[in-house]
């Protein structure tokens, strides 16, 4: 339960406080951690992700959301197709969300 609470209140500051681009970034990184897998250099998130799942998980709009994954392709920090993203670059997505790289 402690591990749930701490989870939400997680959630709840990055609501409040983070950019739409940090929530996209950490979104995408804890997919990476939970369900990613490594493949060619990357991080790969085999899954259908829909921009309206990123903005439900976000608490962004759709727009927003397909305009932040528009400019993380473009910047070469993500690649995606229709039912997988993979995570090119993890630290410049990691500096995004706000997190510490090693």
């Amino acid at each position: 339960m402690a591990g749930r609470l701490q989870i939400a209140h997680e959630q709840i500051r990055q609501l409040s406080a983070q950019p739409a681009a940090s929530r996209v970034a950490a979104a995408l990184l804890a997919l990476g951690r939970k369900l990613g897998e490594p493949r060619d250099g990357a991080v790969l998130i085999e899954m259908p992700l829909s921009r309206e799942d990123l903005a439900a998980m976000t608490g962004a709009t759709v727009e927003t959301v397909s305009r932040i994954m528009s400019k993380l392709r473009a910047q070469g920090v993500i690649r995606s197709g229709r039912r997988w993203v993979a995570i090119a670059d993890h630290d410049r997505l990691a500096a995004l969300a706000g997190e510490e790289t090693s």
